[in-house]
């Protein structure tokens, strides 16, 4: 998968140059190993050493958000009311009323995920009783492997009416080729207050690269309202869990090394071409204050 990612980079770089001989080299060398068919079969393959699924679905089970998410008396795109903690309760049984918990899987190369949301229980007779979750899956990527997974551009979607609980994003921004790629900002406009982005990347993208690292990935997301709940690695992956907090943070100037694509860290090894930058040419809505705010838009170097 790195020199799928390579290669897809220096010909993105050739098409921006115009230099369409060049280009289409490095698309005939993408189409010798097999193009993205067989780029989706390695990463398929590789989450066999670390599910993303089961992870997700772990802590989401740990949290009670398999079960469903309580219904809030207000209207959930309230962004002031932070988590929604007020439930309605049903006149006849007394019960906590829940709503499916929304999740939106970006850049899905199984459906596990999908899966899960449609398991069922069967009784001692063999018939289905219900659903094993209450879970509401939408599964996108741009080339789709399977009827149940759209294939469709996450940066190019329609912003849903109601806010996504859980939005999952696995090995996928540090795929987004050159140029203007707001990935990190759209995903926190896409989740409610107090909703959860599962979020990975290479390791080799925050250790290796000399335009950025730790620190400063993690405030590029601090920035766009989202805080770290959980970080963990494997060898090779960085794992983070973020919550969508009700503003995002603009208590301090934005460093220089997020404003534009900047060295902060030199030696050979580091060569990595990832870069986390925002550029402030767009207008958001601050949903926290209900008013048009200027913003940042980040644009992303591929790796």
């Amino acid at each position: 998968t790195t020199e799928f990612h390579r290669l897809t980079r220096l010909r993105d770089e050739a098409l921006q140059a115009n230099l369409p001989q060049k280009a289409q080299h490095y698309g005939e060398r993408i189409e010798e190993m097999g193009g993205r068919v067989e780029y989706q079969r390695a990463s398929q393959t590789s989450t066999r050493f670390f599910s993303t699924s089961k992870w997700v679905l772990g802590h989401l089970a740990r949290n009670g958000w398999l079960y469903g998410t309580r219904l809030n008396t207000e209207q959930e795109e309230d962004e002031e009311t932070p988590t929604p903690t007020t439930t309605t309760v049903s006149k006849k049984s007394g019960k906590k009323r829940k709503r499916p918990t929304n999740l939106l899987e970006i850049g899905a190369i199984n459906t596990e995920l999908l899966d899960a949301s449609r398991r069922t229980t069967v009784g001692e007779g063999g018939e289905v009783t219900k659903k094993q979750y209450n879970l509401e899956v939408r599964a996108l990527d741009l080339n789709s492997i399977s009827p149940g997974i759209e294939q469709a551009d996450f940066l190019e979607i329609i912003k849903p009416d109601q806010l996504y609980d859980v939005i999952v994003c696995s090995m996928v921004l540090n795929c987004v080729p050159n140029g203007t790629a707001r990935g990190v900002q759209r995903m926190a406009s896409f989740l409610r207050v107090g909703g959860l982005l599962f979020f990975t990347v290479p390791r080799t993208c925050l250790e290796l690269s000399p335009y950025i690292d730790r620190a400063s990935f993690q405030k590029a997301f601090d920035f766009v309202g989202l805080k770290i709940l959980e970080t963990k690695n494997t060898p090779k992956v960085a794992f983070y869990i973020f919550e969508r907090t009700a503003k995002a943070s603009r208590t301090e100037e934005l460093p220089l090394y997020l404003q534009r694509v900047q060295q902060i860290r030199s030696g050979k090894k580091f060569r990595n071409k990832f870069a986390v930058v925002f550029d402030k040419a767009c207008q958001f809505k601050c949903v926290a204050r209900k008013v048009l705010d200027s913003c940042w838009e980040i644009l992303m170097l591929a790796t």
